[in-house]
């Protein structure tokens, strides 16, 4: 395992969060075959099912489990409430095929497999049976998992209605073909893993070619391009947790086709903000911002989609 991987790991198993009073939804275990090879899933979905929901697929980080996703990010925590199914894919050899091209990524088993055609017959299968209104489907993740929701957003054209990629850039190996797509970005700006200012990723910890991406600026710019967007509409600092060593900058910008929202973590670094991480991970992966917690401000964004 490489020192990247091992970061990411830590990542999850630094997350402590409390669980207390919540109500739970229904978790179910389920699986599907793609090109032959069993895939599994998560499911949480509320008790009850009057009407088909809107569906939240959210992808694991690089060397992480659909298990340790749900423990950092919590949405499941809110399907009850919110009245949303959840979906926790699980990633071939703990990882997503996201479209980077290199020759060390091409000897990962993830590289065998077709993930755009895995998050599709999810959204099938849920819709088939009366769940999930796949007009309001939506994807977020971590590092590698937000390179994928950015994959799956930009490649499946019409079936993913908006995205939330948290430190996560976009590859230089392919463009986006979406021609509009409501997206909620969040970038730390020290970032040792995804690099802010783009490049190649994990240079300092990765024994191997893990891709190159474009720096935070760029992406937000092919976004502003995709979604029409002109100007500003809103821009705010948050700065009122002074232990996290961190200030959010937050901009909403104005867009004719499109939502697109940014989240700058100044100070932060390869991070959940919101999570309640361990001093050991916050040495290896930065700083992790408390001035929000990045899964309430998913939801809430993709919640003005619906």
């Amino acid at each position: 395992m490489s020192r990247s991987e091992a970061g990411c790991l830590l990542f999850l198993l630094a997350v402590t969060l409390s669980n207390a009073g919540i109500a739970r939804a229904d978790e179910r275990k389920r699986s599907l075959a793609i090109n032959g090879t069993a895939r599994e899933y998560t499911l949480l979905a509320p008790s009850r099912v009057t009407e088909p929901m809107p569906l939240l697929i959210v992808y694991h980080g690089g060397g992480q489990t659909a298990e340790s996703a749900r423990k950092y990010t919590r949405f499941d925590e809110y399907a009850e409430r919110e009245k949303i199914v959840v979906v926790y894919p699980q990633g071939l050899g703990n990882n997503w095929n996201d479209g980077r091209n290199s020759a060390d990524l091409m000897e990962r088993p993830a590289a065998s497999t077709n993930d755009l055609e895995f998050t599709t017959q999810i959204i099938a299968q849920l819709s088939s049976e009366g769940l999930v209104n796949p007009s309001h489907v939506y994807a977020t993740g971590a590092s590698n998992g937000g390179l994928m929701a950015l994959y799956a957003g930009c490649m499946l054209r019409g079936r993913i209605a908006g995205i939330a990629p948290v430190v996560a850039n976009l590859p230089v190996d392919w463009q986006c073909r979406a021609s509009r797509l409501s997206a909620l970005f969040i970038h730390g700006t020290q970032d040792t893993f995804m690099p802010y200012a783009g490049g190649k990723v994990a240079t300092k910890y990765a024994q191997r070619d893990l891709g190159t991406v474009l720096s935070a600026e760029a992406t937000i710019g092919v976004f502003k391009g995709i979604n029409g967007c002109t100007g500003v509409k809103e821009t705010k600092r948050l700065d009122n947790v002074g232990y996290d060593k961190t200030i959010a900058v937050v901009t909403v910008y104005d867009c004719a086709r499109a939502p697109l929202k940014r989240f700058v973590v100044e100070g932060g670094g390869h991070t959940w903000p919101g999570a309640r991480t361990r001093i050991l991970a916050d040495w290896l992966l930065g700083n992790t911002s408390e001035e929000f917690s990045a899964t309430t401000e998913i939801l809430a964004f993709f919640k003005s989609l619906n």
